[in-house]
């Protein structure tokens, strides 16, 4: 259990990163335009201000950074931890 707790955090410490101020409406469309209906139609209704903390978004602008959650996880992590959440995590 410590393994997932410690893996959490991390994974906590990523989303974290990003500034809320950073998620526009130009970000927000450009992810609109990369997802497969109806996940895309659904989020596109709901509108950036609603999507704000969705993950997936948030990911989104992080690896548009060039700030992947995988590399993220590679640096910060044990490499125990970071097999473990790759070989789980799929």
């Amino acid at each position: 259990m410590d393994k997932l707790i410690r893996i959490g955090k991390v994974i906590n410490s990523y989303y974290y990163q990003l500034n809320k101020k950073e998620i526009t409406e130009e970000k927000f469309n450009l992810w609109i335009e990369s997802l497969e209906d109806p996940m895309k139609k659904d989020f596109k209704e709901k509108g950036l201000e609603k999507c704000r903390g969705v993950l997936n978004l948030q990911r989104f602008i992080l690896e548009l950074q060039d700030n992947g959650l995988e590399e993220y996880l590679k640096r910060e992590l044990t490499e125990e931890d970071f097999t473990y959440w790759r070989d789980h995590s799929k």
